[in-house]
């Protein structure tokens, strides 16, 4: 798996998920966010939230993005790019 962190732009918008460094993508449906792409279900995350991501990875040809969803700021996690706006 590959790593990138994304740079310090941080973005706002009404499905904001904190006011961590980062980009702000709304999620298209509900999603599990995981320990790694592919790992453990950590907890779901609702469609139509906010998912600020600060980080990006590749894994068995799926991009994923790190970072927490609005309803739970507090829990970050890798989440599959295609289930977002990003």
């Amino acid at each position: 798996m590959t790593v990138v962190l994304a740079g310090s732009a941080v973005a706002t918008a009404p499905a904001s998920a904190s006011d961590a460094p980062g980009t702000v993508c709304t999620l298209k449906e509900n999603t599990w966010l995981r320990t790694a792409p592919h790992g453990t279900v950590l907890l779901t995350l609702t469609a139509g939230r906010g998912f600020r991501y600060h980080g990006q990875g590749w894994s068995d040809g799926t991009d994923w993005i790190y970072g927490h969803g609005a309803e739970y700021p507090d829990i970050d996690g890798w989440v599959p790019a295609g289930n977002t706006t990003c």
